[in-house]
């Protein structure tokens, strides 16, 4: 699996191993570093999501076999869901319990936001609520992982 951000590319292969190349101004590469990388080069070091794979990837977030969620980069907006706008040069985890419990099967990162779905069918959402991208009703910032309600879904008759 293959996703980019501005500037830059992370791959997850087969085996889960998870490699970036590109501009890390921003530490957007999970290196440790901002220096910038011409080749790719293993995301957190051979250490990194505790042992545990990733399966899925986007832009500046990943999700591992059991569910839980690891984000890096910048994290202004509080995009990266640790409940600051601090920016994490390495991954972090976020665990299932920032769900109910429920694994992440899914992430998706916009440029300000990210947005998970839940085994569960539940939409989280983080970062710059701008326009309404964060799907809470406003144009908040949310520096954790919300709950986008279903209602909202439902108003906005997308499961019609």
């Amino acid at each position: 699996m293959t996703t980019t951000g501005e500037g830059f590319t992370v791959v997850v292969t087969e085996q889960g191993g998870t490699w970036a190349c590109g501009i890390s101004d921003d530490g957007q590469l999970g290196l440790g570093s901002h220096a910038h990388k011409l080749l790719p080069a293993q995301v957190g070091g051979h250490k990194a999501f505790a042992g545990e794979p990733l399966v899925l990837v986007s832009a500046r977030a990943g999700v591992t076999k059991d569910g839980a969620l690891w984000s890096w980069g910048r994290g202004q907006y509080g995009q990266l869901g640790h409940s600051n706008g601090a920016p994490r040069q390495r991954p972090e985890r976020l665990g299932r319990e920032m769900f109910g419990g429920s694994p992440a099967v899914m992430v998706a990162c916009g440029n300000n936001h990210t947005l998970v779905l839940t085994i569960a069918g539940c939409v989280w959402s983080c970062g710059e609520g701008g326009s309404g991208r964060l799907g809470h009703g406003d144009e908040s910032d949310q520096l954790l992982l919300t709950l986008v309600v279903e209602e909202r879904f439902k108003e906005a008759q997308i499961f019609r």
